[in-house]
């Protein structure tokens, strides 16, 4: 026997499991080629279903489904967006137009609403004034963007003093109905305190501006606490003797110019008047 029958014999008889060796290799082999080929297939075609049967595989699970963001969906829109959220061309021309509004324009349109208002308002507080035959006590007069109702002196004060007389409440009764009636359109209401121009010095009132003050904020305190009106919508200033409307050269015309007006503003504009400063005055009692 030759000596290649000799190796190919003892090669072959031995048997025991060192010939099957290559298969436990040529199965790995096969088995990665399989997992990646399904990779590959998996990858190229994006498919829920098939996606979630691929997870599967791998766990043994039902994987909570995550829908796979499609690669169509990436190229065309990165960060996907509800419906209604793109702006339109139709929408972006309206933007466009109104920052084209010419400001003059829209400040007439304000101006004319609030001239409406202001007409609204006069025509109710004369209507009520003449309804209730409230003429003698109470003026109104209209003003640019403003109402004034006008209560001389003696309706409601003593001569030198600020304390509202008890035969003034039904007059302040009656303006607080009617500033009730009107409460929907004017945007502040203040109170005025006016004096003449004869000289006042006591103890309680050493000027014009104190008694004059003193006077618009008794009146605003019996509106606040009878009235049940907007404390925010309400102030109360003292003018002195700075703002006249009649000549001070006759008792008639002092005794007009002693006198508390309601000024009643229409809308926002009113007489647009800066705050005041950031102090405080403490009067002398």
């Amino acid at each position: 026997m030759s000596s290649a029958s000799e190796r190919r014999k003892s090669s072959g008889g031995d048997g025991g499991g060192d010939g099957a060796n290559w298969m436990d290799t040529y199965g790995d082999l096969v088995t990665l080629l399989l997992t990646f080929f399904v990779l590959l297939f998996s990858f190229s075609t994006i498919d829920a279903q098939k996606w979630e049967a691929l997870v599967g595989s791998f766990t043994g699970i039902s994987p909570i489904g995550i829908d796979p963001i499609s690669p169509e969906i990436v190229v065309t829109d990165p960060i996907p967006r509800p419906s209604g959220m793109m702006p339109t061309i139709q929408a972006q021309a309206e933007d466009d137009d109104d920052t084209n509004i010419d400001p003059d324009e829209a400040q007439a349109e304000a101006d004319a609403m609030e001239l409406e208002e202001l007409r609204e308002i006069y025509a109710i507080m004369s209507g009520f004034i003449a309804d209730g035959g409230l003429d003698a006590e109470i003026e109104l007069i209209e003003d640019e963007y403003l109402v004034r109702t006008i209560l001389n002196e003696e309706v409601l004060f003593n001569t030198a003093d600020a304390t509202v007389l008890v035969s003034a409440y039904p007059i302040l009764d009656a303006v607080i109905e009617m500033l009730k009636q009107v409460e929907a359109l004017y945007s502040m209401v203040t109170v005025e305190g006016h004096a003449d121009i004869r000289p006042i010095n006591t103890a309680q009132y050493p000027s014009n501006w104190h008694i004059s003050a003193y006077r618009a904020v008794n009146v605003l305190g019996y509106l606040r606490v009878n009235g049940d009106l907007d404390p925010k919508r309400l102030s109360a200033v003292g003018y002195g003797e700075e703002q006249p409307i009649a000549p001070n050269d006759t008792p008639e015309g002092m005794a007009r110019n002693r006198r508390v007006e309601f000024v009643v503003e229409a809308g926002e504009r009113g007489r647009r008047m800066p705050p005041p400063p950031e102090t405080t005055t403490q009067f002398d009692n």
